[in-house]
């Protein structure tokens, strides 16, 4: 586990590699956001990251996000990156900022139902399998364009773009590759004009790749072991 003053210099150091890359893409100042990834970190890492001014946070899971959201001040952001089971989704509330991994019909339809009792709306992203990786979620690409037709049936659930995770065993060309298939399929399906959707977030890039991610057109970026280091 890194000290507290390791926290605030390695997010200095992430926070420089983001403005580089934001540069190098000749993109506007500001339109990445980093979100600083806390699965299995202790509150106390978090508590660091605040103090010197990070605010956006994201888990994986939603009993860590239950149990280390109350130990931090109300302006911070909370995102939900992991792969969210049904079952979890009566724990959520207004809190959540974003839930990057809406990843079948079922979940649309219980965040909607979850959404319609507690009068909530939930803003996410559709995940999406770009690399056709068997070990990761999301729907193939092939696939998006029904399920965001969709959404305009399901009041409570907002789509605001699309996520991906890279492949483990991808080349930095293939990974780069990929985060420009996903910006290209944002693209074109943001001309669409679906009821319920506004593709404006893409949600890729970690540790290893977020650079890549920011040059392909990434909007967020969920970077933990870089700031906390290895996980607990």
């Amino acid at each position: 586990m890194l000290t507290s003053s390791g926290i605030e210099q390695r997010l200095v150091e992430v926070r420089q590699r983001i403005d580089r890359a934001v540069a190098r893409s000749n993109r506007d100042p500001g339109s990445v956001r980093l979100l600083a990834v806390s699965k299995t970190q202790p509150v106390s890492a978090l508590e660091e990251a605040y103090r010197v001014g990070q605010r956006s946070f994201a888990e994986n899971r939603v009993q860590e996000w239950l149990e280390k959201a109350p130990s931090l001040e109300n302006d911070c952001e909370w995102h939900l990156v992991g792969s969210l089971q049904t079952n979890k989704v009566k724990y959520l509330d207004q809190s959540v900022s974003m839930i990057h991994s809406l990843d079948r019909s079922s979940l649309l339809k219980t965040l909607n139902a979850q959404g319609e009792r507690c009068g909530i709306i939930w803003t996410t992203l559709v995940q999406v399998n770009i690399a056709r990786d068997p070990a990761k979620a999301g729907f193939m690409p092939e696939e998006v364009p029904d399920f965001l037709k969709l959404i305009g049936d399901y009041p409570h659930v907002r789509v605001q773009g699309l996520m991906t995770i890279g492949a483990l065993e991808a080349s930095a060309a293939e990974t780069k590759g990929f985060f420009r298939q996903l910006r290209v399929l944002r693209d074109t399906l943001q001309t669409a004009k679906m009821s319920g959707v506004d593709l404006r977030e893409l949600s890729m890039g970690m540790s290893g790749d977020f650079e890549m991610a920011i040059e392909e057109g990434a909007t967020l970026v969920r970077v933990g072991r870089l700031i906390f280091g290895e996980r607990g």
